[in-house]
């Protein structure tokens, strides 16, 4: 399934979406996905083009903990909501994902 995401703020109560990210010098960082559960999260293992593709498929995982290249990750449970997404009106370049 497809899930296009509007682009929205941190403050706003919209879910699912994406929200643009900055660093303190104000350079463009990886967006943060809104879940339709409503939890925040970070995207660093998915590959993010230009276009506002998304790859590999987001999933927000139902169990505390998932393997990734060998590596174990741990994080809070979540919904279970597993899709590909796009960005709508994403303009902030591509991002390869985080090693």
């Amino acid at each position: 399934m497809l899930a296009e995401l509007p682009k929205i703020k941190f403050e706003d109560e919209t879910k699912p979406g994406w929200m643009a990210v900055r660093d303190s010098a104000g350079r463009a960082q990886k967006p943060v996905i809104r879940c339709q559960c409503g939890v925040n999260t970070g995207i660093g293992l998915h590959h993010v083009h230009a276009d506002g593709t998304v790859t590999k498929s987001f999933h927000h995982a139902a169990v505390d903990h998932f393997f990734h290249n060998g590596k174990r990750y741990g994080h809070v449970p979540g919904c279970g909501w597993h899709v590909f997404l796009k960005l709508k009106d994403y303009d902030l370049g591509d991002f390869p994902p985080e090693e």
